[in-house]
Protein backbone atom coordinates (compact mmCIF):
# COMPACT_ATOMS: atom_id res chain seq x y z
CA UNK A 1 0.00 0.00 0.00
CA UNK A 2 1.58 3.74 -0.69
CA UNK A 3 0.21 6.63 0.90
CA UNK A 4 0.20 10.27 -0.51
CA UNK A 5 2.59 11.09 -3.70
CA UNK A 6 3.28 7.44 -4.02
CA UNK A 7 5.10 7.21 -0.98
CA UNK A 8 4.93 3.75 0.95
CA UNK A 9 3.04 3.73 4.05
CA UNK A 10 5.01 2.07 6.33
CA UNK A 11 7.85 5.44 5.68
CA UNK A 12 4.92 7.46 6.88
CA UNK A 13 4.18 5.25 10.31
CA UNK A 14 7.72 4.55 11.41
CA UNK A 15 8.70 8.07 11.80
CA UNK A 16 5.47 9.11 13.25
CA UNK A 17 5.63 5.94 15.62
CA UNK A 18 9.18 7.15 16.68
CA UNK A 19 8.27 10.27 17.29
CA UNK A 20 5.06 9.26 19.42
CA UNK A 21 7.27 7.00 21.53
CA UNK A 22 9.68 10.03 22.10
CA UNK A 23 7.29 12.12 23.03
CA UNK A 24 4.94 9.57 25.45
CA UNK A 25 8.50 9.20 26.72
CA UNK A 26 9.22 12.93 27.69
CA UNK A 27 5.51 13.06 28.96
CA UNK A 28 6.41 10.20 31.54
CA UNK A 29 9.43 11.55 32.49
CA UNK A 30 7.56 14.96 33.67
CA UNK A 31 4.74 13.16 35.15
CA UNK A 32 7.35 11.54 37.53
CA UNK A 33 9.33 13.86 40.13
CA UNK A 34 10.23 11.74 42.63
CA UNK A 35 14.12 11.59 43.93
CA UNK A 36 16.19 9.27 43.12
CA UNK A 37 15.42 5.89 45.33
CA UNK A 38 11.96 6.67 45.21
CA UNK A 39 9.06 5.08 43.29
CA UNK A 40 6.11 6.91 42.11
CA UNK A 41 2.46 6.17 41.70
CA UNK A 42 -0.83 7.84 41.83
CA UNK A 43 0.58 11.62 42.30
CA UNK A 44 2.85 10.35 45.16
CA UNK A 45 6.26 9.39 45.85
CA UNK A 46 6.90 6.56 47.73
CA UNK A 47 10.56 5.79 49.72
CA UNK A 48 10.83 1.79 50.91
CA UNK A 49 13.67 1.79 53.25
CA UNK A 50 15.88 -1.38 53.58
CA UNK A 51 17.31 -0.76 57.19
CA UNK A 52 14.80 -0.67 60.24
CA UNK A 53 14.22 1.63 62.60
CA UNK A 54 11.94 2.54 65.75
CA UNK A 55 8.48 4.21 64.87
CA UNK A 56 9.59 7.58 66.08
CA UNK A 57 12.97 7.06 64.17
CA UNK A 58 11.18 6.30 61.10
CA UNK A 59 9.27 9.45 60.99
CA UNK A 60 11.97 11.42 61.52
CA UNK A 61 14.25 10.13 58.65
CA UNK A 62 10.83 10.48 56.66
CA UNK A 63 10.34 14.39 57.41
CA UNK A 64 14.17 14.67 57.19
CA UNK A 65 13.26 14.01 53.54
CA UNK A 66 10.25 16.29 53.36
CA UNK A 67 7.81 13.32 53.94
CA UNK A 68 5.89 11.48 56.42
CA UNK A 69 5.17 7.89 57.16
CA UNK A 70 3.11 6.33 54.64
CA UNK A 71 -0.72 7.20 55.05
CA UNK A 72 -2.66 4.80 53.16
CA UNK A 73 -5.99 5.96 51.70
CA UNK A 74 -7.68 3.17 49.87
CA UNK A 75 -7.45 -0.48 49.00
CA UNK A 76 -6.12 -0.18 45.86
CA UNK A 77 -3.04 1.73 47.65
CA UNK A 78 -2.81 -0.33 49.84
CA UNK A 79 -2.52 -3.90 48.16
CA UNK A 80 -2.31 -2.99 44.21
CA UNK A 81 1.10 -0.62 44.96
CA UNK A 82 2.46 -0.85 48.84
CA UNK A 83 1.79 -4.86 49.51
CA UNK A 84 3.33 -5.21 45.96
CA UNK A 85 6.29 -3.12 46.79
CA UNK A 86 7.20 -4.47 49.73
CA UNK A 87 6.79 -8.15 48.46
CA UNK A 88 10.43 -7.42 47.33
CA UNK A 89 11.40 -6.75 50.97
CA UNK A 90 9.94 -9.59 52.84
CA UNK A 91 11.30 -10.91 56.36
CA UNK A 92 9.95 -11.93 59.64
CA UNK A 93 10.24 -8.78 61.05
CA UNK A 94 7.02 -7.12 59.44
CA UNK A 95 7.19 -5.08 56.18
CA UNK A 96 7.59 -2.10 57.88
CA UNK A 97 5.88 0.67 59.75
CA UNK A 98 3.10 2.91 58.77
CA UNK A 99 2.06 6.25 59.86
CA UNK A 100 -0.07 5.58 62.36
CA UNK A 101 -0.23 5.16 66.10
CA UNK A 102 -2.23 5.54 69.11
CA UNK A 103 -2.72 9.29 69.84
CA UNK A 104 -4.78 9.83 73.13
CA UNK A 105 -6.39 6.01 73.15
CA UNK A 106 -7.94 6.89 69.21
CA UNK A 107 -5.48 5.18 66.09
CA UNK A 108 -4.66 8.48 64.51
CA UNK A 109 -2.19 9.22 61.10
CA UNK A 110 0.72 10.79 61.63
CA UNK A 111 -1.01 14.17 60.62
CA UNK A 112 -3.15 14.09 63.07
CA UNK A 113 -6.27 13.22 60.76
CA UNK A 114 -8.94 10.38 61.56
CA UNK A 115 -8.10 7.24 59.63
CA UNK A 116 -11.10 5.87 57.15
CA UNK A 117 -9.40 3.06 56.04
CA UNK A 118 -7.66 0.22 57.78
CA UNK A 119 -7.12 -3.73 57.31
CA UNK A 120 -5.92 -5.03 60.48
CA UNK A 121 -5.35 -8.70 60.77
CA UNK A 122 -7.27 -11.06 62.69
CA UNK A 123 -7.90 -9.84 66.49
CA UNK A 124 -5.79 -6.84 65.34
CA UNK A 125 -5.39 -4.57 66.94
CA UNK A 126 -4.75 -6.91 70.40
CA UNK A 127 -2.85 -3.55 71.98
CA UNK A 128 -0.35 -6.21 73.72
CA UNK A 129 1.45 -4.48 75.59
CA UNK A 130 1.81 -1.02 74.36
CA UNK A 131 1.40 -1.91 71.21
CA UNK A 132 0.47 1.64 69.87
CA UNK A 133 1.94 2.15 66.52
CA UNK A 134 1.42 0.13 63.17
CA UNK A 135 3.14 -2.24 60.85
CA UNK A 136 2.42 -2.82 57.36
CA UNK A 137 2.77 -6.97 58.38
CA UNK A 138 3.41 -9.78 55.66
CA UNK A 139 1.90 -12.33 57.86
CA UNK A 140 -1.93 -12.20 58.17
CA UNK A 141 -2.57 -12.32 54.40
CA UNK A 142 -0.75 -8.64 54.43
CA UNK A 143 -2.80 -7.59 56.78
CA UNK A 144 -1.66 -4.48 59.44
CA UNK A 145 -0.60 -5.89 62.93
CA UNK A 146 -0.58 -3.23 66.51
CA UNK A 147 3.34 -3.50 67.28
CA UNK A 148 5.62 -1.80 70.03
CA UNK A 149 7.08 1.77 68.72
CA UNK A 150 10.57 0.80 69.64
CA UNK A 151 10.52 -2.35 67.76
CA UNK A 152 12.77 -1.87 64.64
CA UNK A 153 11.78 -2.85 61.26
CA UNK A 154 11.93 -1.04 57.96
CA UNK A 155 9.33 1.77 56.88
CA UNK A 156 7.62 3.52 54.09
CA UNK A 157 8.02 7.04 53.20
CA UNK A 158 5.41 9.25 51.10
CA UNK A 159 5.07 13.16 49.89
CA UNK A 160 3.17 14.40 47.19
CA UNK A 161 4.67 14.33 43.62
Amino acid sequence: MVGPAHVPLAALIVPFGLHLICTTSALMAKANHCAEGWKFYSGKCYYFSTYKKTWTASRDACVAEGADLVIITSTEEHTDYIDAQCDEHDGDDGRGYAGINVSLQVWVWSDESNYTYNDWGPGEPNNIGSDNCVQLYNNYSDKWNDAGCNYTCPFVCYKSE
